[in-house]
């Protein structure tokens, strides 16, 4: 007899969002947050077209090579812990059904473009008259209005028009993307942010849900640290430093080498410039490739306030760039830190898989597929809570794999009659 398979997703009543439901209708712009929140104990049902599902089934790479609806790992990690359920709202009962589901749920998470929802039932005053208590969380490229509203937008839109792009590559090439998405992540994080004010706040004015409207291009342009601010104030643009660093929009000195086996990010020429450079100096001259910069005229030259001249910048990077290219990033860190200097190596995905530092924190999960019969690492918390932990709640759902279990057992209705639904192509 086979064991009774662990439920999808797991329990997790001690998280601090338990009791609470969510309903997620949302793609790549919402689908991460809300799994999130699962994983800190919401009920997170994610709301599916009937036969094929959420397009993001389809985002590959998938499972062994091989195209499916169960096999996209994009889809594993954006939706892993949630319920699924198949509803076609753009049929009049289909938009009962979910209206059901609004009046006995706290969130709801959508990415329609403006002024579309109200046609699905997905729009505000809608949201508010079935439940009034209700978060309804719209994520857009632009926000529901201004000029750019109906603009269509993928990552790489929300990255050039964010900001992000501009600040990365360098002179030589011009601006560019960061290989996975990142605006996406940002408007995801966001979003479900705004998402917990607002449930923060329905706790405190009476129990009034609200509308929380948010703009990947704005989500994007709040996380470029001060480089809005530089022009602003200094009207100098902050751009992509390449190799070097960008202080306040100057180009200073260079901070990655490359080392016998990857890269290390060493801020000011890796210490060489700065009041404590005789430390890095001394390290140098240990093992006498210093390049005459342990003389005391060097040394003076590279601890005093005043910048050095581009000659001798260059002169200084070239002498750590030999220094770090016949040696491992790992043994050149550990022995800049033992000497004070804040040098890190620049890991590699398969390295942070790997990396010890998160394997004593017991970061990384392993999460059973038993419909497969095989597990996977996953990603673990990015926060930890003492009393009301996070937790992982398993694999990713299967399409409609839920739809017994809430439509019955939610809204109650009778088998019989979620057979019609089923015959109806509603569910």
């Amino acid at each position: 007899m086979n064991p009774e398979r662990p439920p999808v997703p797991l329990p997790h009543p001690s998280g601090p969002l338990a009791g609470y439901r969510v309903l997620d209708l949302a793609d790549e712009k919402g689908q991460l947050g809300a799994r999130l929140l699962a994983e800190l104990g919401a009920d997170v049902i994610k709301v599916e077209p009937p036969r094929d599902g959420d397009p993001g089934r389809q985002h590959a790479p998938f499972f062994r090579n091989e195209a499916g609806t169960e096999t996209s790992l994009f889809w594993w990690t954006m939706n892993a812990g949630k319920r699924s359920i198949t509803l076609q709202l753009r049929l009049e009962a289909g938009r009962e059904l979910f209206h059901r589901l609004v009046a006995i749920s706290d969130i709801i998470i959508e990415t329609t473009m403006p002024g579309e929802a109200a046609a699905l039932g997905l729009d505000y005053p809608t949201i508010e008259r079935i439940n009034p208590s209700a978060i309804l969380v719209s994520i857009t490229g632009f926000g529901q209005d201004g000029p750019y509203a109906r603009w269509h937008a993928t990552d790489i839109v929300g990255a050039a028009m964010g900001g992000l792009m501009y600040l990365n590559g360098d002179p030589e090439r011009g601006p560019v993307r960061t290989t996975v998405p990142q605006a996406y992540t940002q408007v995801n994080v966001q979003a479900m942010v705004g998402a917990l004010v607002a449930l923060y706040a329905r706790g405190v004015n009476g129990g009034i849900g609200q509308h929380v409207d948010v703009s990947m291009q704005e989500a994007v342009a709040n996380a470029m640290d001060n480089a809005q601010q530089t022009w602003d104030i200094r009207r100098v643009n902050a751009s992509g430093p390449g190799l070097y660093r960008n202080s306040a929009g100057v180009r200073t000195a260079r901070y990655l080498f490359e080392t016998a086996d990857g890269w290390v990010a060493a801020l000011q020429a890796g210490g060489l410039i700065g009041p404590n450079a005789n430390a890095i100096i001394d390290w140098l001259a240990e093992h006498g490739e210093a390049r005459g910069l342990d003389s005391r005229e060097w040394r003076a030259r590279l601890t005093a306030p005043q910048p050095l001249s581009h000659e001798d910048r260059e002169y200084v990077e070239a002498t750590m760039a030999a220094f770090c290219r016949t040696r491992k990033k790992e043994e050149l860190v550990e022995e800049a830190q033992r000497r004070g200097a804040g040098w890190a190596p620049v890991l590699s995905p398969s390295e942070i898989v790997e990396n010890k530092q998160l394997a004593a924190r017991d970061y990384w999960v392993r999460v059973a597929h038993e419909d497969i019969g095989q597990s996977f690492t996953y990603p673990g918390a990015p926060f930890r809570l003492s009393a009301t932990p996070w937790q992982q709640r398993g694999r990713a759902p299967h399409l409609g794999e839920h739809n017994e279990e809430v439509y019955c057992g939610l809204l109650g209705l009778e088998p019989q009659e979620l057979r019609r639904l089923r015959l109806r192509m509603v569910i």
